[in-house]
């Protein structure tokens, strides 16, 4: 959808653009037209050729996190320097940042086999066996707050991400607070990406133990 109140989005300068994204509340029109079309060709290259990622979709939710993180600051620090559209601009900082992102990932092997085997490893959950203090309980205890409840609540526990969202979205940096004002598909991709992360946390935390 590229019209919201009579107003045609492909016609804005890159300053315009950038007011109607930050400003709030959230125009759903414009967020549309600017993730799915405007930024849709640069992230298809970034999860073609950086991540190996056949769907584009897989990395919304990440984009979107970097994005609007500290209040939009990626966009709202855009100069237009050497006369660079927001395109250009927006296409370098995404490949840097999932660059980043990239080598994060590549040193834990096999973190989506992880995730079929996650539940039988966190077996020590189970309270006849916390006593133990297995070293599975122990890397568990090290994580943040924010990967114990995701590990606990959408693994162990097997909710979905909607399930846990009113939970989860307090640990989320993004400029609107209500994730019920977010695009279903936005929110579920945002707090599976934490998932990820959080399982690449807890394995970090097993190497030096459990998986030596």
């Amino acid at each position: 959808m590229l019209y919201s109140n009579g107003m045609d989005y492909t016609k804005m300068t890159d300053r315009e653009l950038i007011e109607r994204i930050v400003a709030k509340p959230v125009d759903e029109a414009v967020h549309n037209y600017f993730f799915k079309v405007q930024c849709e060709p640069f992230l298809r290259h970034v999860a073609k050729n950086i991540l190996n990622e056949d769907n584009v979709s897989n990395i919304w939710g990440e984009f979107y996190e970097f994005i609007s993180a500290n209040d939009w600051s990626v966009l709202r620090n855009f100069s237009g320097k050497n006369n660079s559209s927001l395109y250009t601009y927006l296409s370098n900082c995404a490949v840097h940042y999932f660059l980043k992102v990239r080598k994060k990932n590549s040193r834990i092997v096999c973190v989506d086999m992880a995730e079929c085997d996650v539940a039988s490893l966190l077996d020590s959950f189970s309270a006849d066996k916390e006593e133990e203090y297995s070293s599975v309980w122990q890397a568990f205890d090290r994580l943040k707050e924010r990967d114990r409840l995701l590990l606990r609540e959408m693994v162990i526990n097997e909710r979905s991400a909607l399930d846990v969202a009113d939970e989860i979205w307090r640990f989320v940096r993004s400029a609107e607070r209500d994730w019920r004002k977010l695009p279903v598909k936005r929110v579920q991709d945002t707090i599976s990406m934490m998932k990820r992360r959080a399982l690449m946390n807890l394995f970090e935390q097993l190497k030096g133990s459990f998986l030596s």
